[in-house]
C-alpha cells in the first residue's frame, strides 16, 4: 500500500507540473460555467415574467431542459472528450522516455504501478468533477427547497463514469507508446461501451451480457435520482476489469509472456466479470434508493401495497403481432426485449420473482386490411421480410394458428397484449392502446390489473332504453371512449371500472357501485323512476348527463328526486364558438376531484339550478366563465350564419350559471355522491379525441377520470400523481446574477489559470 501511494504521489506530480491537466482544467471550468450562468439567465428572465420557476433543481442540473440538458449530462459528454487526453499518455510516456525500464528494475510489482497511477488519476477527476460541486452549492443557496440529493445522486453518477473511463484510457494507453494513437483509440473504446447494449440482443445470455457492459443508461440511472446497486458495482467493476487488463499487459511485457497464455488470463477475466454481472443484475440481488422527493423513479405505495398481497409466482406474457399497427415503434425486435425489463423493472424491484415472456407471430388484423394499409402480399410473406429486416429468427415466429391454440386474442383484436399469470391460475390482459395518448400501459394501467387480482373492481351501469349515448358507439356523439372501448388509454374499461349496461325497468342491482344516465331522450315511466329513487334512497352513486334541448323530458324527474332542474341552452358573447361553453371549474370541485382540468368543454349546454331542498349538500364543479356575459338563448338555432344576441325582452336570462352540480349527503354511514351536467357532449368521442383543444382553451381529456375517481371514493382510477416538486422559489436578481456570473466566467477560471501558472514556474525554477 506504501508502495502505491508513492507512486499515485509522483504521478500527481507530474500530472499538475505538466500544463494539460491545467489546461483541461481551465476549459472544464469555462464550459460548465457558461451552461450553468445560461441556465441561471433563463431562470432570472422567467423569475421576472412568472415569478418562479417549477423545478428548478433538476432543470438546473439534471433534467432536459428548455433548450439543453441540464448541468451534469453535459459534463457526461465533457468527460467523454476529455478523459483520453488525460490518460494517453500516463502508460505510454514511460515506454517513450525509457523510464518503465526502471520501474522494471525495482521492487515494485505491477498491480502496484497500474493502482498507483489509477489513484492519482482518481483524485484528478475527484478535484475535476468536484469544481462542479461549487455549482451545486450555489444552486443549493438561491433555490428554495433544492433537491440536494437528486443532485448529488446525480454528481455522483458523473465521478464514477470518470474513475471508469480513467480505468479504459490507462489500459490503452499501456498498449502504445503513440500518446495521439492512445486518445484515439480511448475515444472508440468508450463509444462501443456506450453501443454494445444494442448488440446481441437476439441471445438471451448475450444481450443480459451487452446490456449490463453497455455505460448508457447507467450514469443516467444516477442523473434521474435512482441509486441501485446494479449500476453501483458497475463502474467498480468494469474499472477492476480494465485495471486487470493493463497488469496482464504489464506482466506479459516485462517477463516476455506468450501472447495465448495473456489472452487465456484476459478471458478468465470477462469470464469472472460476466458472472458478475449476471449475479449483480438478478432482481433479487438488487437495491435501491429514490434520492428525489417525489419518489419518481418507483412505484407508489399503493403500487407497492398491492403488488404485496400478490402471494406466488407472477408472470406477465406479451404477445406482439409483428403486422401490428405501432409495432416498429413500440414493440420492434430486438429493442422490445430490453424495453419489456425496463417497463416492468419498478415492480420487479418489490417482486423479483416476477417472469417476463415475449411470443412473437404474425396474423392479419380486419381493421388494418380493410383500411388497405397492407400490400398486396401475403401475411407470411410480410411476416418473412419483416423477420429479415429485424433479424429476428422465423423459427421463432408463430403463426395464427399458432397463437389459437396457445390463448384466445380475437377479442382483442390480435395486437400487441400482455397476459398478467398468477401461479394460482387467475389471469388478467394489461392492453397496449391505439387511441389517445401513450400506447404503452403506465404505473396506472399496470397496478390497475394487478389489482384486479386481489380485489373487486367498482362496476359502473350505464342506463339503456331511453335513447342514451352508447358506450360501443365509436362515433363522434358516441360514449365508446368513455366506456368499454379497450382500445383507449384513458376509457373506464381499461382504468379499473366492470362495465355494463342495464335496464330500470329492473331494480338496479347491488352490486352496481355508480349508476350512469347519459343524455335520456325519453321519459322514465313510474315504474323506472320508482327503481331509480331506490337506488338513490339506499345511497347509491349517479351521474347524470342531460341536454338542455330534452330539458321537458327530464326537468319533472330531476325535481321530484334531486331537487334540481336544467336551463335552456347557455350561450355566452363570444365570436368564435358562441354556443360551445368553456365552463371554468370551481376550486372546491379542483380539490376533490382528480385531475380536474381548470376549463371544460361543454358543447350546447344548460345550467342546473337547485328548485328544492331535498337535503343534500352542494357544491359547483363548473360554472360559466365570467370573462363573458353568459344568458340562456331563447331565440338563435342557426349558430354559424346567424348572430348571437342577449335580449331580455325574450325572458333570456344572464348570470353566472352552474353547468355541472355535485350533490353529497350522509346514507347508510358513507356519503353519498351524485353529479349532474347539462351537457352529455362533454364527454362524448369527439369530445374525448385527444386532439380536441376548443378555441376557448378548454379541454375534457381527463373529465371522465375525475368523475369517476371521485363517484368510486377513489377506487378507480388510480391516482399516480406525485405532486409537483416545491423547488419553485428562486433567489435570482439581475445583481445575483452578474456575481455568479462573474464567479464562474472570470474569477474560478482566472485563479485556475494563475494557479497552475504560479505552480509551473515553481517548478521550472527549482
Amino acid at each position: 500500500m506504501r508502495m502505491i501511494f508513492r507512486i499515485a504521489r509522483k504521478e500527481l506530480e507530474v500530472l499538475f507540473y505538466s500544463p494539460i491537466a491545467w489546461l483541461l482544467l481551465l476549459c472544464y471550468i469555462i464550459q460548465s460555467g457558461i451552461s450553468f450562468c445560461n441556465t441561471y439567465e433563463y431562470f432570472l428572465l422567467t423569475v421576472r415574467q412568472y415569478g418562479g420557476f417549477l423545478y428548478a433543481s433538476s432543470f438546473a442540473f439534471v433534467r432536459d431542459g428548455f433548450d439543453s440538458q441540464g448541468l451534469l449530462p453535459k459534463i457526461m459528454r465533457l468527460l467523454a472528450f476529455y478523459i483520453p487526453f488525460l490518460t494517453m499518455g500516463i502508460i505510454g510516456r514511460e515506454m517513450t522516455s525509457g523510464s518503465i525500464k526502471l520501474l522494471y528494475s525495482s521492487p515494485v510489482r505491477n498491480y502496484q504501478i497500474i493502482l498507483g497511477k489509477y489513484a492519482a488519476l482518481v483524485v484528478f477527476a475527484f478535484i475535476l468533477t468536484g469544481t462542479s460541486l461549487i455549482n451545486i452549492i450555489y444552486g443549493w443557496c438561491t433555490i428554495d427547497y433544492f433537491e440536494i440529493k437528486w443532485v448529488l445522486a446525480g454528481w455522483l453518477g458523473t465521478f464514477l463514469l470518470a474513475c471508469t473511463y480513467l480505468a479504459v484510457g490507462l489500459f490503452i494507453s499501456s498498449l502504445t507508446s503513440y500518446q495521439l494513437i492512445a486518445a484515439i483509440v480511448t475515444i472508440m473504446v468508450l463509444g462501443l461501451l456506450s453501443i454494445v447494449g444494442d448488440y446481441g440482443q437476439q441471445y438471451a445470455w448475450v444481450r443480459d451480457i451487452t446490456y449490463w457492459l453497455s455505460m448508457r443508461g447507467r450514469t443516467e440511472t444516477f442523473i434521474k435520482g435512482m441509486i441501485c446497486s446494479e449500476d453501483l458495482l458497475y463502474f467498480p467493476i468494469v474499472s477492476a476489469m480494465f485495471l486487470s487488463f493493463a497488469i496482464i499487459r504489464l506482466k506479459a511485457v516485462r517477463q516476455g509472456i506468450p501472447f495465448w497464455k495473456t489472452a487465456l488470463k484476459n478471458v478468465a477475466v470477462i469470464a469472472l466479470v460476466c458472472v458478475a454481472a449476471i449475479i449483480t443484475s438478478r432482481p433479487a440481488c438488487k437495491f435501491y434508493y429514490d434520492a428525489t422527493a417525489t419518489k419518481r423513479n418507483t412505484i407508489l405505495p399503493v403500487s407497492q401495497d398491492i403488488v404485496s398481497q400478490l402471494d406466488g409466482g407472477l408472470s406477465l406474457t406479451c404477445y406482439v403481432n409483428i403486422l401490428a399497427p405501432y409495432y416498429r415503434d413500440d414493440f420492434q425486435y430486438p429493442k422490445f426485449e430490453m424495453k419489456q425489463r425496463e417497463l416492468f423493472e419498478k415492480y420487479t424491484r418489490f417482486k423479483p420473482e416476477i417472469k417476463l415472456n415475449i411470443v412473437y407471430y404474425y396474423a392479419e388484423i380486419a381493421e388494418e386490411k380493410a383500411a388497405g394499409r397492407y400490400e398486396q402480399k401475403s401475411a407470411h410473406q410480410r411476416a418473412m421480410e419483416i423477420c429479415k429486416r429485424d433479424g429476428l429468427d422465423s423459427t421463432r415466429l408463430n403463426t395464427k394458428e399458432d397463437i389459437d391454440r396457445m390463448v384466445d386474442l380475437s377479442e382483442e383484436g390480435y395486437v400487441p397484449i400482455w397476459l398478467v399469470e398468477r401461479e394460482n391460475g387467475q389471469k388478467q390482459w394489461l392492453r397496449a392502446y391505439y387511441w389517445g395518448g401513450q400506447r404503452i400501459p403506465t404505473e396506472a394501467e399496470i397496478t390497475m390489473a394487478l389489482k384486479r387480482f386481489v380485489m373487486d373492481m367498482p362496476l359502473m351501469a350505464f342506463v339503456t332504453g331511453h335513447g342514451e349515448r352508447s358506450i360501443t358507439d365509436e362515433y363522434p356523439l358516441g360514449y365508446s371512449y368513455v366506456g368499454n372501448n379497450k382500445k383507449v388509454k384513458t376509457s373506464l374499461w381499461n382504468q379499473g371500472f366492470d362495465i355494463t349496461r342495464i335496464s330500470l325497468g329492473q331494480p338496479v342491482p347491488a352490486e352496481v357501485s355508480v349508476l350512469t344516465i347519459p343524455d335520456p331522450r325519453e321519459a322514465f315511466s313510474p315504474e323506472e323512476e320508482k327503481h331509480l329513487r331506490e337506488f338513490i334512497d339506499r345511497g347509491g352513486n349517479l351521474l347524470l348527463l342531460v341536454e338542455p334541448d330534452f330539458r321537458d323530458v327530464y326537468n319533472p324527474m330531476l325535481r321530484n328526486l334531486l331537487g334540481v332542474e336544467v336551463t335552456p341552452k347557455v350561450v355566452e358573447s363570444r365570436t368564435i364558438e358562441p354556443q360551445i361553453l368553456a365552463s371554468t371549474t370551481t376550486a372546491e370541485a379542483r380539490n376533490a376531484l382528480w385531475r380536474l382540468s381548470r376549463k371544460l368543454s361543454m358543447p350546447v349546454a344548460g345550467g342546473v339550478e337547485v328548485v328544492e331542498d331535498k337535503g343534500f349538500q352542494l357544491f359547483p364543479i363548473a360554472t360559466t366563465d365570467t370573462t363573458y356575459r353568459a344568458w340562456t338563448e331563447l331565440e338563435t338555432t342557426d349558430f354559424v350564419d346567424d348572430t348571437v344576441r342577449f335580449n331580455p325582452q325574450a325572458g333570456e336570462i344572464s348570470k353566472r350559471f352552474t353547468t355541472a352540480l355535485g350533490l353529497t349527503r350522509q346514507v347508510n354511514g358513507k356519503e353519498q355522491r351524485i353529479i349532474v351536467i347539462g351537457d352529455a357532449d362533454c364527454l362524448s368521442n369527439g369530445e374525448l379525441s385527444f386532439t380536441t383543444r376548443r378555441s376557448n382553451g378548454s379541454y375534457n381529456d381527463f373529465l371522465p377520470l375525475s368523475l369517476a375517481n371521485w363517484l368510486s371514493y377513489g377506487e378507480a382510477p388510480i391516482n399516480t400523481d406525485r405532486g409537483i416538486a416545491p423547488d419553485k422559489t428562486l433567489h435570482v436578481t439581475g445583481t445575483s446574477y452578474s456575481w455568479m456570473k462573474f464567479l464562474f466566467l472570470y474569477f474560478l477560471p482566472l485563479f485556475t489559470l494563475g494557479l497552475g501558472v504560479f505552480i509551473w514556474l515553481r517548478r521550472r525554477s527549482s
